[in-house]
């Protein structure tokens, strides 16, 4: 007859259940002794400071516990990103070390210590600049991006030097080649050099965000 070494006593020996501030956690005695010295000693034999119902009551913050325990579970580390700010949740991160070392994890203190989180998400931008608005493509600004990439369009008054035809011809402005002996005659007669004039126009900046996961930075296993 086959030996269960998992009956319904080792396994109820196996299971920890934790209180922490008002939350309760159920999990594995190896999964917390795993890498924290914290839960190594203090589910070891040599102590008994368990409630009533069996828990372990624990003073800390639930919610960054639960980071605490889901990292003990996985081997893979935290990552607390913004894809719509596109930055880093430091202030969570800060919170998280203090965690790990309140709970003795090396490996999740050093890891956030030397800021290696920022390794996990990667930003390539790029920028075009359409001198003017009027070139700018319809189809360009209601295009359909991947959810990694971001378009942000800003649009800015600017000035030029422009040629001015001394007949006020509206197809030769801009250009002086386009004026031939008869505007050379109005601008002889007028007695005036060349003319040029600041008008202003419209200059669009596309930029061009794309995100990308570096998964081996944050898989521990």
């Amino acid at each position: 007859m086959a030996d269960n070494s998992y009956d319904g006593l080792q396994v109820a020996n196996l299971r920890v259940t934790l209180q922490v501030g008002e939350r309760r956690f159920t999990t594995l005695r190896d999964t917390l002794r795993s890498e924290s010295s914290y839960f190594a000693a203090r589910l070891s034999s040599r102590w008994n400071d368990t409630d009533e119902d069996g828990s372990y009551f624990i003073d800390a913050d639930p919610a960054m516990f639960e980071h605490v325990l889901r990292y003990l579970r996985s081997g893979n580390f935290p990552v607390f990103f913004n894809a719509s700010t596109q930055t880093f949740d430091h202030a969570k991160y800060i919170s998280l070390l203090s965690e790990a070392r309140y709970f003795g994890i090396p490996r999740l203190e050093e890891w956030i210590e030397k800021d290696r989180y920022l390794d996990i998400v990667q930003i390539k931008k790029s920028t075009t600049v359409v001198p003017d608005i009027d070139l700018l493509e319809s189809g360009c600004l209601n295009k359909t991006m991947r959810a990694n990439t971001r378009i942000d369009f800003s649009i800015t008054w600017d000035t030029e030097r422009v040629y001015v035809c001394p007949r006020n011809i509206l197809a030769h402005s801009g250009d002086q080649t386009k004026c031939g002996q008869a505007c050379e005659k109005a601008r002889a007669r007028v007695g005036d050099g060349v003319t040029f004039e600041d008008r202003p126009f419209l200059r669009a900046v596309i930029t061009e965000t794309k995100m990308s996961l570096n998964l081996a930075a944050c898989m521990g296993n």
